[in-house]
């Protein structure tokens, strides 16, 4: 879909922060794409064509190990953007990333974003200030998924979900959910189910809706507020 010039795309806070000349020189080249479920943006070992920049859908950064084991390394939302390889010359990677909700996100050739970005204009600085925050939120995810108990880490992974999409209702399932904590899915199940029980989230049919974020921030571990507090200090 060809990017209109009404189209919001400072739904994502990377392209909000662009100044006015600069998101403007780049809108020529920007399309909005709506992506699907289980969609790959970025396919293990071959070259980066596109860079996306989620408005509304939820990315996924896995592990993949050679069994078919994966486990979720990162999650790229409406603060983020998929391609990090790209500015770093390193035109590919090990690491898939795909589409974990639906929705749109906006477009641009890999080869234009890198021109930009060597520009060394505001853009060159808001990617280093980002792919600062992906080295915290790794880290923290790493350490989060060794150390805290699984109820911990699933009010986590909503609470970073939820703030990625800007909605307070998720389209996921509890197998899928599973695979991205790396527990089992009748663990994901028993924790929704308490949590729906005492009136924190509702969960039918693949559709979460969090019902009250404060208690549901009441429950999660550290790393939640701390990858947040970084964001802040770096984007406020």
């Amino acid at each position: 879909m060809s990017l209109q010039s009404e189209t919001d795309i400072t739904r994502n806070q990377i392209l909000a922060r662009l100044p006015d000349e600069e998101r403007e020189r780049l809108r020529p080249y920007f399309e909005i794409v709506s992506l699907s479920h289980g969609d790959h943006v970025i396919v293990p070992d071959v070259p980066i064509r596109d860079v996306h920049f989620p408005l509304n859908c939820l990315l996924s950064l896995v592990t993949l190990m050679s069994d078919g084991a994966c486990v979720e390394s990162g999650i790229i939302g409406r603060e983020g953007m998929s391609g990090i390889p790209v500015i770093l010359d390193a035109t590919q990677t090990t690491m898939p990333t795909f589409t974990q909700i639906p929705g749109e996100a906006v477009r641009i050739k890999a080869e234009i974003f890198k021109a930009e970005y060597v520009r060394r204009g505001a853009l060159h600085m808001l990617m280093n200030r980002y792919m600062h925050t992906v080295v915290v939120i790794g880290s923290q995810t790493a350490a989060c998924n060794a150390l805290h108990q699984a109820e911990a880490r699933f009010c986590r992974w909503l609470l970073m979900s939820a703030d990625g999409i800007g909605s307070e209702e998720l389209n996921i399932t509890h197998e899928f959910l599973g695979v991205m904590l790396g527990v089992r899915r009748a663990t994901v199940s028993e924790i929704a189910a308490k949590f729906q029980s005492e009136g924190i989230i509702a969960y039918k049919r693949g559709r979460l809706q969090i019902l009250s974020r404060e208690r549901l921030e009441r429950s999660v571990c550290e790393c939640y507020a701390k990858t947040r507090a970084e964001y802040t200090r770096l984007f406020a």
